[in-house]
Formats: structure tokens, C-alpha cells, sequence
């Protein structure tokens, strides 16, 4: 087949989208498959040369074509898409969507399964159901433009039961409609004693101390702000991490403002000397700290969910791990054997949970076991590989 991906955000812009675009770009053509990727002009590399006409052209990833050609996604794009598409001759479009990535401040992307009627077959993956801001007062409006976007599609991917309820619930029948779970956004690399070490002492970490790792940008639904909580309960050795970028590309303004909260409450509760913060890091890099935490702590507000990456690249880096429990039944996820869970929004609870794993060395490894061991089941060979049937499947 001929595919089309379209993604608000790519690399080197940051974001879980992206990086699942990518991943499923890859998997997608080791299965046979032509993929062409068409998102915003600001993930162009930027190698590339910067003449008017080198704009219109791919960009040869060496798996895929990449389009960077969208510099706001507004209503005049959706002529051009359909031309991409045409031009490609592609059999489907699948647009991956996230309000957050595409600005939220039009519609357009979510007519474009209408517009692309009768041009293209199009797929649309749900990475959450939150609606676009789109402008002040715009009110149902917001729920309109996500159902109108379902209904119109020719098929519809959701990565979670809750979500796959949800869309019950607005009539999309089950046979446009399919749970394909992500995968990690995070390679797996082997990380010698030594780099584990380096890392440690980067932070100025005894052998006495004890490291929780927590991964992914930060915003009010992920539940930083519980931690830092549950940190200030615990012993003075216990320290914290947060591996990779604070804000993503995506909806900056809003998680900056979340960061900010979270440094001053860093500082009123006097915990400035046992946090710690990476930044932004090439794949590598994170991987070696997921494999330096002593345990990894990602205390979701709105529970644990199988849209989360970040989730996915912890399971498949065989960590354990302490979360919040789902708020949709998740049999994947179990307590005690693949993670470990606690109520959300409970800062007691999750530093008692600390404490205990903390001091349960057979029990770590079980998770940790049972992690990796869960993992196998979110491969990117069999996600790509559902998705292609998927998308032969009839309209």
C-alpha cells in the first residue's frame, strides 16, 4: 500500500505524536509498504536547503518521505493535502490526531476526513478525545469538530478502552472502529555499570541514595505535582529525576506555565538540592537514565492509560514502575506483577508505595520481569501489522 501519515509534529520537534508517527512509519514500511509523511514545515532538517522550491519536495528519510509543508493548519491547507495526496496516489491517509499538536486553533484538520471524500480512504487515530480550544466561547463547538471528525472518517483507531467507549457512545460502529495500542516512543539501548554510574554521580548521588525516575513532558493531567508531594514525605536520600524535555512542541504555553508552578513548589517545599532535570536528550541518552532510576514513579491524574508512550517506553525498558490506577478496567496493567499501583491525586499513598518497593528488592524484580514481559505485547511489528489490515479493511 501507499500511505500517508499526517502529524501536527514531527522530528526534531517534540512530541509523542511525532515520535509514534515515526516508529509506526518504520514498522509500517519493514512490512513492505510505501509511507510518505506530511506535517508542519518546522520539522524539516535543518540541513535541508532553504530555497522556495525545496520546500514543495520530500525529504528522503531513508524509510519514508517526509513532507514538511504546513505552516499553519487552517482551511487553506486542506486543498493542499488533497493534492498531496493525489499526487502520491495514495490508497489511505491516516491522520493522527491530538488537538494539541495541530494548535487548536481551527477546525480545518477536523474536516478533512469530509474534504478528502471521494479523493482518498482516511483513518484517523485518536491519541486522546480532548477537544481543540479553537477560540473563546466556542463551547460545544469544541465536541462538534472531534464527533464530526469520527463520523466522516472511513475508519477510526483508538489506543484505549476508555476511548473506545467513548466513541461507542457517539455511534461509530465497531466496524470502522479499532483499539490498536501504541508502542514505546523510546528504543531499548543497553547502558553499561559505568554509563549508570556516571549518570548517578552527575547528580551527586551516594551509593546510600535512592533515585525515582519520572519521564515524559509535564503537564496537569500527569500528576508532577503528586510527586513532588509524596518526595518531600520521604527521607532526605530520596531523590528524583525528570528525564527529557519540560514542554514538548506542542502546546507550550500552557505546560510551561505548569512547569513553572511546579520549580515554585520545588522551592516551598525546600526540595530543590534532591531534583533533578535533564532537558531534552537524544534517545540514547534517555534510555540510559530509565536504566539508571532505582525505580521510575509516573503518577497520572487522570490514571494510567495505554495511550501514554512514555508508559510504553518504561514497560519496554523492563523498569519498575509506580502508577496511578486506570480509570477504565485495563487487564493488560497488572498490580503487583507488571506495575505497581496507587490511588491518583494521593501523595501519602504514593510515598508509602515509594517506601515499600523501595525496600523490596523481590519484589522490584518481579515488576521488572513482568514489564518487559507485558511489553511484547505492544511491539511495533504488531501494531503496524494490525494497522495495514485495518486499513484494508471495508469501508
Amino acid at each position: 500500500m501507499r500511505i500517508g501519515l499526517i502529524t501536527g509534529e514531527y522530528p526534531p520537534m517534540e512530541g509523542g505524536v511525532g515520535a509514534f508517527t515515526q516508529e509506526l512509519a518504520r514498522a509500517l514500511v519493514a512490512a513492505g509498504h510505501e509511507v510518505h509523511i506530511l506535517t508542519d514545515r518546522r520539522a524539516r532538517p535543518q540541513t535541508e536547503q532553504r530555497r522556495i522550491s525545496a520546500l514543495q519536495e520530500p525529504v528522503d528519510l531513508g524509510f519514508a518521505q517526509l513532507h514538511p509543508r504546513i505552516r499553519h493548519w487552517r482551511w487553506s491547507s486542506l486543498a493542499a493535502i488533497a493534492d498531496w495526496a493525489i499526487r502520491y496516489e495514495l490508497d489511505v491517509v491516516n491522520i493522527q490526531y491530538q488537538a494539541a499538536a495541530y494548535n487548536m486553533r481551527s477546525p480545518a484538520v477536523n474536516v478533512l476526513p469530509w474534504r478528502l471524500k471521494g479523493v482518498v480512504k482516511t483513518a484517523v487515530t485518536f491519541h486522546d478525545l480532548r477537544v481543540p480550544y479553537l477560540f473563546p466561547k466556542a463551547g460545544r463547538l469544541r465536541e462538534t469538530a472531534v464527533r464530526f471528525m469520527a463520523r466522516h472518517a472511513h475508519g477510526v483507531i483508538v489506543t484505549n478502552a476508555e476511548d473506545y467507549q467513548a466513541l461507542q457512545r457517539l455511534k461509530i460502529e465497531d466496524g470502522r472502529l479499532r483499539q490498536i495500542p501504541i508502542g514505546s516512543n523510546i528504543p531499548t539501548h543497553p547502558s553499561s555499570q559505568s554509563e549508570i554510574a556516571a549518570i548517578r554521580d552527575n547528580y551527586g548521588l551516594t551509593g546510600a541514595d535512592y533515585l525515582l525516575g519520572y519521564f515524559g513532558f509535564l503537564n496537569e493531567s500527569k500528576g508532577a505535582d503528586t510527586l513532588l508531594q509524596a518526595l518531600a514525605r520521604l527521607e532526605d536520600n530520596a531523590h528524583l529525576v525528570f528525564v527529557g524535555g519540560q514542554t514538548g512542541s506542542s502546546d507550550p504555553d500552557n505546560n510551561q506555565s505548569f512547569v513553572n508552578q511546579l520549580k515554585r513548589q520545588i522551592d516551598d517545599l525546600g526540595l530543590a538540592r534532591r531534583v533533578h532535570w535533564t532537558g531534552f536528550m537524544p534517545d540514547r541518552q534517555v534510555s540510559a537514565h530509565l536504566h539508571a532510576a532505582d525505580l521510575m514513579v509516573m503518577p497520572y491524574r487522570d490514571g494510567v492509560s495505554l495511550r501514554r508512550g512514555t508508559l510504553m517506553a518504561v514497560l519496554a525498558h523492563g523498569r519498575s514502575l509506580i502508577t496511578t490506577e486506570p480509570a477504565t478496567p485495563t487487564p493488560e496493567l497488572v498490580h503487583g506483577q507488571n506495575v505497581y499501583l496507587v490511588p491518583p491525586n494521593n501523595p501519602e499513598a504514593l510515598a508509602q508505595a515509594i517506601r515499600a518497593l523501595s525496600g523490596d528488592k523481590n519484589l522490584q524484580r518481579r515488576l521488572e520481569q513482568g514489564a518487559a514481559q507485558v511489553a511484547t505485547l505492544f511491539s511495533w511489528e504488531k501494531i503496524a501489522a494490525e494497522t495495514a489490515v485495518f486499513y484494508q479493511s471495508p469501508a
